[in-house]
C-alpha cells in the first residue's frame, strides 16, 4: 500500500490543505492519506492555538473522505512534534508499505535543518507540492540533488495552481467575523462558532477553560457569559466584566471532587456539615479559591460571583446577581420554566427572576429529598421580606 503523511498544526484545517492532499494523492498514486494535527509545533509559537481535540475534530470534519485518515498519533504523544519521531512510528506501524511525506516547497528548502533529515529520508519518499509560484520546480529539483543529495526516484514534485489561503489569515478572519466559506467548509465553520474558536475575546481564559471542561460544559460557559453580557447591558453594569465573570464561572465544574477538595483546602475554606454532604455544591466554593489562587484574580466582585452562583446569598451585588440569573437563562437551557426566567428577569427585575429561581430549585430538592443550603434560605427569606415592604409601601 502507497500511504501519505500529510502533518500540520491545521488551527484551523482549510480547503487548500486538503487541494494540497487531492492533488498529491493523484500524483504519487496513493491509497491513503495519513492527516496528523501535531500536538506543539517544534519551530513557531502558537498563542491561539485550539486544542487538539478541536484540530483532530475539524481535521475530521474536512477530511471525510474514505482515503483520508486522520490520526491522533501526534496529538496522544504529546510534546513537541518531530518528523523523524512520527515517521518512526509510522514505520512500525506499516513495515510492508511505502510511506511518502507530503510537504510544501517551502518546507523542502529548509529540510536540511529539520531534526535529523537522512533518518527520514531513509524511511519516505519526499512528496513535494510546489504552492509557490517563484519557486520553480528546477530550483526545487537542484536543491533536492545537491543539497538533500537525493536521486530522480527519491522524491516526487507536483506543481499545483497557488490557493492564496492560510491558517493564521483564517484566524484573523473569524475573529474580524468575516465571511469564510472561500476557505473552509460549512462543518469546520459551523464547528468553530459553536466552540467560539479564536475569539478576540478572552482568548486565554477560553483556551483554559476548553481543556479543562467537556463540551457541554464549555458550550453553557459561553451561554452563560451571554447571557451575564445581556444582563449586564440592561441593569446598567460593567457588560465586559459580566461577561468574564459568567465565562468564568464554572471553571471547576468538571474537576474531580478529591481535585476540588484540595483547592478549596488551600483555599482556607471549611465545608460546613451541609456543603460536605453536597458536593454539588463544591465546583462553586472551588472555582473562586482556583481563580483567586491559581490565575492571581483579585476582583472581590467577580470572584464573589463564581462563589455564590450556584446557591445565591442574603446581600448579594449586581454582579453576583447577574450571573445567578445567566446560569438559569443561558441559550442552552432548556427546563420547563426557562422562558418565564428569561421574560422576568429582562421585563420585571433581577430580584423576581431570583425569586422564581430559589422557589423553583427548592420545590425540586423538596422532591428529592436533597439539602438546601442555608445561603438559599437566607437570599429567599430577604427577597421576600423585601417584596412585603415595596408592597406595604
Amino acid at each position: 500500500m502507497r500511504i501519505g503523511i500529510f502533518g500540520g498544526t491545521f488551527n484551523p484545517p482549510h480547503k487548500g490543505h486538503k487541494r494540497m492532499a487531492l492533488e498529491m494523492m493523484k500524483e504519487a498514486s496513493l491509497d491513503k492519506i495519513l492527516i496528523i494535527p501535531t500536538f506543539t509545533p517544534p519551530h513557531k509559537t502558537a498563542p491561539d492555538l485550539a486544542t487538539g481535540k478541536d484540530r483532530l475534530k475539524m481535521c475530521e470534519l474536512l477530511f471525510s473522505e474514505e482515503c483520508f485518515e486522520v490520526s491522533d498519533l501526534e496529538i496522544k504523544r504529546e510534546g513537541k512534534s518531530y518528523t523523524v519521531d512520527t515517521v518512526s512510528e509510522l514505520k512500525k506501524l506499516y513495515p510492508d508499505d511505502e510511506l511518502f511525506l507530503i510537504i510544501g516547497s517551502d518546507m523542502l528548502l529548509t529540510f536540511n535543518q529539520w531534526r535529523e533529515p537522512q533518518k527520514i529520508l531513509s524511511m519516505v519518499t519526499l512528496s513535494v507540492a510546489t504552492r509557490e509560484e517563484e519557486i520553480s520546480p528546477e530550483v526545487l529539483s537542484a536543491y533536492a540533488k545537491e543539497t538533500l543529495k537525493l536521486s530522480e526516484g527519491d522524491y516526487i514534485l507536483s506543481r499545483m495552481s497557488p490557493m492564496e489561503c492560510s491558517s493564521t489569515e483564517v484566524r484573523e478572519m473569524v475573529k474580524n467575523k468575516e465571511t469564510l466559506s472561500a476557505f473552509l467548509t460549512d462543518e469546520v465553520i459551523g464547528y468553530i462558532g459553536k466552540f467560539d474558536l479564536y475569539s478576540a475575546e478572552y482568548p486565554e481564559y477560553k483556551a483554559l477553560l476548553r481543556e479543562m471542561l467537556d463540551d457541554y460544559r464549555y458550550i453553557h460557559s459561553l451561554g452563560v457569559a451571554e447571557s451575564a453580557r445581556e444582563l449586564a447591558e440592561i441593569y446598567g453594569y460593567d457588560s465586559d466584566k459580566a461577561y468574564k465573570a459568567g465565562l468564568l464561572h464554572d471553571i471547576m465544574k468538571n474537576a474531580t471532587k478529591d481535585y476540588q477538595l484540595q483547592i478549596m483546602e488551600k483555599g482556607g475554606i471549611i465545608l460546613s456539615q451541609a456543603e460536605k454532604n453536597n458536593p454539588k455544591l463544591w465546583h462553586a466554593m472551588a472555582g473562586e479559591c482556583y481563580l483567586r489562587d491559581e490565575m492571581g484574580i483579585t476582583d472581590e466582585e467577580l470572584l464573589g460571583a463564581v462563589r455564590y452562583h450556584t446557591t445565591g446569598k442574603a446581600g448579594m451585588n449586581l454582579l453576583e446577581k447577574i450571573v445567578y440569573i445567566a446560569d438559569y437563562i443561558s441559550e442552552e437551557r432548556s427546563y420547563p420554566d426557562v422562558d418565564v426566567m428569561r421574560r422576568l428577569s429582562k421585563e420585571v427585575s433581577l430580584e423576581e427572576a431570583s425569586l422564581y429561581a430559589l422557589r423553583f430549585s427548592i420545590r425540586k430538592f423538596e422532591s428529592i429529598g436533597g439539602i438546601i443550603h442555608t445561603d438559599s434560605v437566607d437570599y429567599y427569606n430577604e427577597l421576600i421580606i423585601d417584596k412585603f415592604r415595596k408592597e406595604e409601601n
